[in-house]
């Protein structure tokens, strides 16, 4: 009897210890995914509106809407232009933007008139972009801040980013910083993201249930060689 219960004993320990083992490797795997593949974000304030935290009809102004971000595709890809990222600027370690990609690295980005102009080596006259993402009352509309420049030229491995809801959205234009009458007071170099700074690109819209979609991928054919 004594025997039987060593046994007994035994065999549960042993179930134990494999369930631990595959809880672990489990959680291993969860942390591996979300670490160099893909992990969840929820996008925070009305930077993005409408194709961000547009929920009912209304820009959400708080949390709303949850991400898929995808981390995997930057190890073998460069970011384009009108990619959505997630990233932290170089005004601060601890608080994750998102925004669109504008400016390439090597590339001029000039503001005028409302419109958005790149220029690049396939394009050195200046060409201005087609943001079809705007909504009607951002269309035609792009300005900048006090203190603000209307020209940036975008650093090697850097990248000029906006918000779609440009009035409502603290980005490149202002170096990131709120209020965002404090402009590039410190100079033009902090309104630029490292590419070693991004944490990747919006991938799908999974939260709420209802506004499930994938991120659409933009083109810019006015700027095709």
């Amino acid at each position: 009897m004594q025997g039987m219960k060593k046994e007994d004993m035994k065999k549960i320990g042993l179930w134990l210890l494999d369930l631990v083992i595959n809880v672990a490797i489990v959680f291993g795997i969860v942390l591996l995914v979300e670490r160099f593949l893909v992990t969840p974000f929820e996008i925070y304030g009305p930077s993005m509106c409408d194709n961000l935290n547009l929920i009912d009809g209304e820009c959400v102004g708080d949390y709303g809407e949850k991400i898929i971000i995808n981390k995997a595709g930057y190890y073998i890809n460069d970011p384009e232009r009108g990619d959505i990222i997630i990233f932290k600027p170089k005004i601060s370690d601890e608080k994750f933007f998102v925004k669109r990609i504008i400016g390439l690295p090597g590339e001029t980005v000039e503001i005028l008139n409302g419109e958005v102009y790149v220029t690049n080596q396939d394009n050195p006259t200046g060409t201005k972009i087609d943001e079809t993402y705007l909504n009607a009352s951002n269309k035609r509309n792009t300005v900048t801040f006090s203190k603000g420049s209307t020209i940036f030229q975008v650093p090697e491995n850097e990248y000029f980013v906006m918000g779609d809801n440009r009035n409502s959205s603290t980005d490149s234009r202002s170096c990131f910083r709120n209020p965002i009458s404090e402009g590039c007071s410190n100079g033009m170099a902090e309104a630029f993201v490292p590419k070693e700074n991004l944490e990747g690109k919006a991938w799908v819209v999974f939260w709420p249930i209802g506004s499930w979609r994938v991120v659409d991928d933009m083109e810019y054919s006015e700027l095709l060689p």
